[in-house]
Order: C-alpha cells, then structure tokens, then sequence
C-alpha cells in the first residue's frame, strides 16, 4: 500500500522516556505548524506523481495529535484533501491521543474528518507510575477517555480502538503490569500494543539511569513480556507482532504496511520517507524542518539512506520476523540469491525459540525476545 505519516510535535508535556521529535506547550506555534505542514506536503506531493492518488492509509502520529485545536486539526485535513489525499476513501485513518487531551469534541471532531482508528497512549493505568515517568493525566482520566472512545465506537461501527501500555518502568512490578493488561483485556478492546522502556540516554530517565539515579531489574523484562502475552492471548487478543496484538480483523493497516515494506510519505519534523528502496529523513529539530519546508522540502537535503543489496536483505529479514508470518525463505532467495545458512536456523530451532512453517521461519516461546539476537545472528 502506499501510506501517508504526518507527524504532529506539540506535548503538553514531554513524558521522561520521550526520544521522538517533540516540542513542549506551544499553542503559540500550532497555526504556524499546520501553514507549514501543508506546505511541505504541496512541495512533496508535487514531486510524486501519482503517488499520492494510491494512498491507502493515513497516520496522525507525534508527539500528541489530539493537542492540535479543532480549528487547526480540520484546517489541516481539509488542506491535504486539497492536495490528494482522499480521506473518504482511506481504508484506515489512524490518530494518536492522549488521555487528558480527548475531550468528546475533540474525539468528535476527528471522527466527523475521516479517522476511523484511534491510538489512545495510556502507559499504566497507575498514577505512582505515571508519575515516575514524567506523564501527564490520570490513571481515572485513561479510564475515563477509554470509555469515551469505546461509547463512539458503539454508534460508529466503522471505528477500531488501540491502547498503548509500556512495561519495565520505574518503581513497576510484574503485579503492576498484570494489572494494566488485564483491565484491557476486560474492558472488549480490540487491539493493544505494549512496549518495554527503552532508556535512550539524551531522555530524562536514560540520564537517571546513567547517573546510576535509577534502578531498574533486568530479570523483570521478559516476565513482564511474557506475562501480558499470555494474559491478551487468553482475551483472544492475539500477537501479530512482537509489540502489538489484536482480536481477528483488528490489525492496524498502517502499521503493517511498514512491517511488509510498503511504501510511504512522511510530512512533519523527523519524518520518515521510503520510496522506491530509498529512505529519507526531515531534519528533526524544529525551526531546521521549517527552514528546510520554506526553501523548498527538496529531498536532496534530507537524511538520505538509498538501500542495496545488502540493506534490502537485512530489512526483509528483520521486518519479517517481527510478525505472526515470519519469513519467507523461499521468497528471500527468490528476489535476493540468498539463503540463511541451516546450520544458523538449526541453532536457534533447537533452542526452541524458531519453528518452520513449509518455506516460513516463524518465532515461538522466548524466540520473540531474542529477536534481536537471531536477526543479528542471519545477517
């Protein structure tokens, strides 16, 4: 499919574990943003052809979209429909929110424009936790916005909810953690990502935890992991990818697209593009994206990753195992001349954590968190 990502930057607060692009309480900046957003999407779009009649699916991620006031939000729909993008005609349009900033006019307002998937970040239903964390809002403001969301999905049958958790996070025990799964689990939510902290060290918590200010077990990693495997998979909830998990038909479509290497366009700083074996990058820093957008977006000024050979066997590996379908290998030696040597593969078989499938390699058991490893280990 081909995808659009358009990033949204504004936090009412950035969250301690926070490495994406963002900028912090800046209402100030939001009509300027959305000027400058359509104006990088006209330059980009001018540039693809007919690429941008294909989009299949639309992401408003960040940061946090719901931020982003009624007036500027539909400015900034109604502007890319100007430019292509046929809203009414996406399969899947996905918006992030946060629990403190999805009022029932905002969520309103958003639905009326064509999004039909919606991301609720919740974290922990844990206010000790939250807290930890630097984050924003209620453990009583998620519940209250997740109920919120699932009373439009009953008049909206078209609309499909996700639920962010993370895992491993300061001060949480494996208790915590079963507690938060399992309140999604109960509450007839279709589809549910967690993520394990990851303690990048430009962040206020991977500062801590460099300054030895922070502890953390690392014994407590893959039994949280397992632990909310187990409990979504009891649901039904099942994992079609090593973060996300979902009921039959609940999959986000977006997501997907960049786990089977579809193509897209990314509009905002730090975003991400890849068309045709290219990747390229926005500058990530703000006034750098918008001194890049007025001098024309020109995609000979972004971070640019043109793929070879060897990039494109590494990337097929890696995406491919991070899903329920695994790899394909007679696929990978189809379009690539190559094979993963069977000594390799009988390495990680007898360990438990690989199984064949006719031509797939599919992960198991504990084979999802060494993913990393076994991937490292092929190419």
């Amino acid at each position: 499919m081909n995808s659009l990502y358009v990033h949204i930057p504004f936090c009412s607060k950035i969250c301690g574990y926070c490495d994406f692009s963002t900028v912090g309480g800046a209402p100030r900046l939001f009509a300027k943003y959305v000027d400058l957003l359509l104006r990088e999407a006209e330059e980009r779009f001018a540039k693809a052809g007919n690429f941008v009649q294909n989009f299949q699916t639309v992401y408003f991620g960040g940061g946090t979209p719901s931020v982003l006031p009624l007036k500027e939000f539909s400015r900034l729909v109604r502007g890319l429909e100007n430019l292509g993008v046929k809203f009414s005609q996406m399969r899947e349009v996905d918006w992030e929110c946060n629990p403190d900033s999805a009022t029932e006019e905002i969520v309103e307002n958003a639905i009326s424009l064509g999004v039909n998937r919606i991301s609720l970040g919740i974290q922990s239903f844990d206010n000790r936790i939250l807290a930890e964390i630097g984050r924003r809002g209620s453990a009583e403001q998620a519940r209250e916005a997740l109920q919120r969301l699932q009373n439009f999905q009953k008049s909206s049958k078209s609309l499909r909810l996700t639920a962010d958790l993370m895992f491993w996070l300061p001060k949480q025990t494996l208790e915590d953690f079963k507690r938060d799964v399992k309140e999604l689990a109960d509450s007839g939510i279709g589809h549910v990502s967690f993520y394990g902290l990851i303690l990048n060290p430009k962040t206020v918590l991977g500062k801590k935890f460099a300054q030895k200010k922070l502890d953390l077990d690392e014994d407590l990693y893959p039994k949280m992991y397992r632990a909310g495997v187990k409990i979504l998979e009891n649901a039904g909830i099942e994992r079609y990818e090593v973060s996300n998990f979902a009921k039959i038909g609940e999959e986000s479509l977006h997501n997907r697209n960049y786990w089977l290497r579809g193509e897209y366009i990314g509009l905002g700083p730090s975003a991400h593009s890849f068309r045709e074996s290219v990747r390229a990058a926005a500058p990530a820093k703000f006034n750098a994206w918008k001194n890049w957008v007025l001098a024309g977006a020109e995609e000979s000024a972004m971070e640019i990753d043109r793929l070879g050979k060897q990039e494109r066997i590494e990337e097929k590996i890696w995406l491919s195992l991070r899903t329920r379908e695994g790899l394909d290998l007679q696929r990978l030696e189809f379009e690539e001349f190559t094979k993963i040597p069977e000594q390799k593969i009988a390495r990680w078989e007898e360990k438990g954590y690989l199984k064949r499938d006719e031509n797939r390699l599919i992960l198991q058991g504990d084979g999802w968190l060494w993913m990393d490893e076994i991937v490292s280990d092929f190419i």
